[in-house]
């Protein structure tokens, strides 16, 4: 019988397991190395002991504050001078907080468990969980819950944004949709932005587990995620924090987690907020650490012997040369090399590129299926670079690259496996 070997150094291979094909963001090292991934309550509470603690920025402030915040984490790429709206997805001009068109959206609605502006509120400046959103979409959302809507219901459309959004009239395409109202409506967010509000409530669950801020003494609720809509219920406005709150739907969530994975973008809100607050969002850098955490399943994670699997260096062969062309896929098959079973759903992979002739990214994805839009590596010319993940297998245990590389050009794989989860 095989026993999953579990140290904080095997960790840094489970906790790369992504939804396939994304890449990562640079947390500071060793920054997830106390984490316990065994199972989901050692994850959870390993997690809370990383996140918690954060530093407040007030609501509104002649000072730094939570508008200044977010007008860099939600910045239009294109466009520094402007914000991205997490609904509408419109760009948007930077103005002073409070006088343009956009406002700031409390992804869990603060009349679910946190409804006053005080000094001692965290979760309400929790920048993590706060978004810029365009005034009527945000107003119409209010405090509606996260779940999948219908053609039946009212369609907020999006405009057409960094190669994202717009059109209109086909449920769901690239729109918001909305019914009834508190806990009983029902708000979908479209399928560009739909993982990032997931992952924000995520956070939230974990980061907020009740008790007090460790060096403020702050009081803090305790954020449950649920699909029992019977335990949502708004407190009083001007009250105190519950000391339990929930809010849902956490079974649409995972879903929308699985649909939209992590962007460049969001791993930039991730970043610009860490800088203030001074601690991340942990489903942002490891998006696997989701099913675990938050759906609990934590499968067994087994370590191997390092082992080269792919080296296209090598002569021709199906794990060896050529190199990649731009555009073109590869397939490879793990199982049955380096003593990854057949049975094995992910594996824990170091990805180097060597030799590209341009700039470019590779994607690698289960093979048979659509390859995602987001990269799992990128890289300049002519320069190695190294990447840890761990990807998800087709059901025949194929894995695929996409490579992108600038000018239609040649670059070099290299992959060795170090573990597996089954």
């Amino acid at each position: 019988m095989r026993t999953p070997a579990l140290t904080p150094r095997s960790f840094l291979a489970l906790a790369l397991l992504l939804s396939p094909g994304v890449a990562f963001s640079a947390p500071p090292a060793g920054y997830y190395d106390s984490v316990d991934p065994t199972a989901q309550g050692a994850l959870r509470s390993t997690l809370h002991e990383i996140i918690d603690d954060h530093i407040r920025f007030p609501y509104t402030s002649s000072n730094i504050d939570t508008w200044d915040i977010l007008k860099l984490a939600d910045e239009d790429p294109n466009n520094p001078s402007n914000i991205l709206d997490v609904y509408k997805n419109a760009s948007l001009a930077k103005v002073e907080g409070g006088t343009g068109g956009y406002q700031r959206e409390h992804t869990w609605p603060n009349s679910y468990g946190f409804p006053n502006d005080l000094v001692s509120n965290y979760p309400f400046t929790d920048c993590h969980a706060l978004f810029l959103a365009y005034g009527s979409y945000n107003g119409s959302r209010g405090n509606t819950l996260y779940r999948f809507c219908s053609a039946a219901c009212d369609e907020k459309a999006t405009d057409e944004n960094n190669g994202q959004g717009g059109g209109t009239g086909i449920y769901p395409g690239n729109s918001n949709w909305r019914s009834g109202s508190g806990p009983s409506g029902s708000w979908e967010t479209w399928i560009g932005r739909r993982g990032d509000v997931a992952r924000a409530l995520f956070y939230l669950d974990v980061r907020y587990e009740g008790g007090f801020h460790g060096v403020t003494g702050g009081p803090e609720p305790d954020l449950i995620l649920t699909d029992d809509q019977s335990l949502i219920v708004p407190v009083p406005s001007g009250g105190a924090n519950a000391s339990v709150a929930y809010m849902g739907m956490r079974s649409a969530l995972l879903e929308w987690h699985r649909q939209d994975p992590v962007d460049d973008m969001e791993r930039h809100r991730n970043d610009v907020v860490a800088s203030f607050q001074g601690n991340r969002n942990p489903f942002i850098d490891q998006p696997g650490l989701v099913l675990c955490a938050i759906g609990g399943d934590c499968g067994s994670f087994y370590t191997v012997t390092p082992c080269r699997v792919v080296d296209t260096r090598n002569p021709d062969g199906p794990y060896g040369g050529p190199s990649l062309t731009s555009g073109v896929a590869r397939l490879f098959t793990v199982p049955g090399r380096c003593g990854i079973p057949a049975t094995a759903e992910s594996v824990s992979l170091n990805i180097t590129v060597v030799g590209a002739t341009g700039p470019g990214y590779l994607t690698l994805y289960p093979g048979g299926q659509t390859p995602p839009l987001a990269s799992t590596i990128t890289f300049p010319m002519s320069i190695a670079r190294s990447n840890n993940a761990m990807l998800t297998l087709s059901k025949d245990g194929v894995l695929g690259v996409l490579p992108f590389v600038g000018g239609v050009g040649q670059v070099h794989l290299i992959v060795d496996v170090g573990g597996y989860v089954d």
